[in-house]
């Protein structure tokens, strides 16, 4: 449901003052809308970076499928995930998570004990999973940047498409008003002088 408008010199300030307080707000959300747009490029291609890598590790992991077979329940300790490392940036007021890295269950084992093959399965088993994380949070930080483009153009399309109409509009009816009442008022002066010299004549 519209505001009425109350149709006096007041009512008009006010209309101004929001008119001006919405185009200032703009050049900000503006501002906002196209850093948002700018980090989910980044990230966008960030993603399709890290997918593009796991799928050559797991190329290469399922060319491996008879040594997975062997030392696969022995290698399982190795890939355990004590945590994931991770930091937040701040994009536009907007904080977005930002991966720095896996931390992987360590034991001992013996070198000698082991195949030969058994360090190069493992680096590439534990960066699968990094790139598998990555991604992961990638994708926590598209969502949260794309979330906050979409508010910054319903913010931006409120003001262009109605706010500021309203106030257009709100202000040329107070305007056309008071201008027509500004006009009767000087009729009616006119007519009351007129009648109070012709008084004052007979």
């Amino acid at each position: 449901m519209a505001e009425r408008i109350k149709l006096n010199k007041v009512s008009l300030r006010t209309q101004k003052q929001k008119l001006g307080m919405y185009q200032r707000f703009l050049p900000a959300l503006e501002a906002r809308k196209q850093q948002f747009l700018m980090q989910l490029s980044i990230v966008r291609g960030e993603i399709a970076e890290h997918e593009e890598r796991l799928q050559e590790i797991m190329h290469d992991i399922k060319s491996w499928g008879a040594i997975y077979g062997e030392i696969g329940p022995f290698l399982r300790y190795f890939v355990e995930i004590d945590g994931v490392k991770s930091t937040t940036r701040n994009v536009a007021g907007l904080e977005v998570p930002l991966f720095e890295a896996v931390v992987f269950s360590d034991p001992p084992y013996s070198y000698f004990a082991t195949q030969p093959s058994f360090e190069e399965v493992l680096r590439q088993s534990r960066g699968a999973i990094e790139c598998r994380e990555a991604i992961r949070m990638l994708k926590e930080a598209e969502r949260i940047l794309y979330e906050g483009f979409r508010k910054a153009s319903q913010r931006m399309n409120l003001y262009e498409q109605r706010l500021i109409p309203e106030c257009h509009e709100a202000i040329r009816k107070i305007s056309v008003y008071l201008q027509d009442q500004q006009t009767a008022a000087v009729g009616v002066a006119k007519v009351a002088k007129s009648i109070t010299e012709e008084g004052l004549l007979q």
